[in-house]
């Protein structure tokens, strides 16, 4: 199978935020995923890498309007 886990890029750290995932979706400044399982996931950030090899997709944080 092709699932993904997804982690998010936060202070330096990938913290894990949804394993199984079988869609990745734009949906206007976020992605929405979703698994096998039918949960659903709403990230904002932009992707920072994909490694098609392991199975992982890292979203970096978006910035919030003070950290800009």
């Amino acid at each position: 199978m092709c699932e993904t886990t997804v982690y998010l890029l936060r202070e330096g750290r990938e913290e894990e935020i949804m394993r199984d995932v079988m869609l990745l979706q734009p949906e206007g400044d976020a992605f929405l995923l979703v698994n096998l399982l039918g949960e659903q996931k709403l990230v904002r950030g932009s992707i920072k890498k994909i490694d098609f090899l392991k199975h992982t997709l890292v979203f970096e944080e978006a910035e919030t309007p003070a950290s800009r």
